[in-house]
């Protein structure tokens, strides 16, 4: 029967993953092992990997066919093999999430939230505990932002290719996650970047004008660079980070997007940057336990120790005193985590005020749970005397 087969699959994937990479990592390299298998097939496979990743720990008390046939009920993902399982379990459709939750604590031993996600008390002030662990059981929107001046291209070109936008937020549009963006042309000819909701919302903290020179000093492949630039098309850049991987990816979005006034520097903040610039600014996206982004990568959630939150609140702060020395008197630091814990968030906040003569301007939680999105934490502080 193909369903047992595809099953097999999933279960002998989810038995042999060990989490030393990432999940989608490690299924294209499974799928390049597997190549008898068909695009249908792997799409169920991944759809069955993701969802039991999201959901499997509250039904810990299950066999793994159980729990992988309630992970796809859950996460309301519907396929041949969902279709069977729901068949076999008899599992009835419901709109809401929490009602299909609430029929599988009658029908089956389910866990609390407090089980399935023990981290709850680490959250930062204001996360809705029960909105943020629900969120993890479905996986977000793809999130565009547009380039000002080609809304029209853009707008244009999806409606010739029918991809419609499920929500538009401002100027962010987020589309289904199996949604194929990456090959339009305007994607290619970087009239548009793939860029969560949340993430485009911290550019809300900086005020309607900066100028001067910037350092994006954790730049990864350059999103921040990049969304500021598109406001603050005057502004000079330069962007750090320890990867050359990424730096070089930051390079071709930056090309591709036409921003001109930017250097590229590797750096490795862990010791004291040895240059003489001084800036006016500085973005700071740190290294993070990135909590807020585990409906994406639910794995990381599997293999997460408590006790990280307080190394990665260490790291970021010790970021921040090497960076400090080169931001100017009045100059502005923009702090920015992917973290929903408030040991990375508000507590370390209090701590960069206090150890880095700061001035918090003010501090945002961004809901992405409410939006299909991920949940992100953001800052602003002016440097003092």
């Amino acid at each position: 029967m193909r369903e047992q087969t595809i099953m097999n699959q999933i279960t002998g994937i989810i038995a042999g993953f060990d989490f030393s990479v990432p999940l989608h990592h490690y299924l294209k390299n499974y799928f390049r092992q597997h190549k008898q298998l068909g695009s249908r097939d792997r799409k169920i496979i991944s759809s069955g990997c993701f969802s039991y990743y999201r959901c499997a720990k509250l039904f810990n008390r299950c066999s793994e066919e159980e729990r992988l046939a309630y992970s796809f009920y859950l996460t309301g993902e519907k396929n041949l093999l969902s279709e069977y399982l729901f068949n076999k379990y008899s599992l009835t459709e419901k709109l809401l999430i929490n009602e299909r939750l609430a029929a599988l604590q009658k029908s089956t031993s389910v866990l609390s939230f407090d089980d399935a996600f023990p981290f709850i008390r680490h959250l930062s002030e204001g996360i809705d505990a029960n909105a943020f662990a629900e969120s993890l059981f479905q996986q977000p929107y793809v999130w565009i932002r547009i380039r000002h001046g080609y809304e029209k291209r853009v707008a244009d070109e999806l409606l010739d290719s029918e991809i419609t936008p499920v929500v538009t937020h401002k100027n962010a549009s987020g589309f289904l996650p199996i949604t194929s963006l990456t090959s339009l042309s305007s994607y290619l000819e970087g009239y548009f970047e793939i860029q969560d909701f949340s993430s485009q919302e911290t550019l809300t903290l900086l005020p309607e004008k900066i100028m001067g020179n910037w350092w994006d000093c954790c730049s990864g492949s350059g999103g921040k660079t990049l969304m500021i630039a598109n406001r603050f098309p005057e502004v000079n850049f330069l962007l750090t980070d320890n990867r050359v991987s990424v730096l070089e990816n930051a390079q071709i979005r930056l090309r591709k997007a036409q921003v001109m006034n930017y250097k590229i520097q590797q750096l490795d903040l862990k010791k004291t940057p040895s240059f003489n610039n001084i800036f006016d600014g500085i973005v700071a996206d740190v290294p993070c336990s990135g909590s807020g982004t585990w409906s994406r990568s639910p794995e990381n959630m599997w293999n997460f120790d408590e006790s990280k939150i307080d190394d990665f609140a260490k790291l970021q702060l010790n970021i921040i005193k090497k960076v400090i020395p080169f931001l100017k008197v009045d100059g502005l630091l923009l702090y920015i985590t992917c973290s929903a814990f408030a040991g990375e968030n508000e507590l370390n906040a209090q701590m960069l005020s206090s150890d880095c003569n700061l001035t918090l301007i003010q501090q945002k939680v961004f809901h992405g749970y409410s939006h299909h999105a991920d949940t992100m934490f953001g800052c602003l502080f002016r440097k003092n005397q």
